[in-house]
């Protein structure tokens, strides 16, 4: 498929879901790698599934979903709860 005929796919898609701003190709891309990240997949993981030859190419498609920085400040324990209940 020619590149230029999936921005015309995407672009009639949009129009078909009456999105209030265009969705291109780049941002499917740029979902499936944090999608695989947030899946497990490891860096190297996502820049082989890229196509990226330089495991940094694939660091700016790895974005976090909100769900999963929440369980990260989650699981860092409180000063009282390293401390105990005390005074610090």
């Amino acid at each position: 498929m020619r590149p230029e005929a999936i921005y015309e796919l995407f672009e009639r898609l949009t129009r078909r879901a009456e999105l209030p701003r265009a969705v291109v190709p780049h941002m499917a891309r740029r979902a499936f790698g944090s999608n695989v990240s947030d899946a497990g997949g490891r860096l190297d993981e996502v820049q082989a599934l890229l196509g990226q030859k330089n495991p940094e190419s694939a660091r700016p498609y790895v974005i976090p979903a909100q769900a999963r920085l929440r369980e990260a400040v989650e699981r860092v324990p409180s000063p009282r709860e390293l401390h105990g209940r005390g005074e610090l």
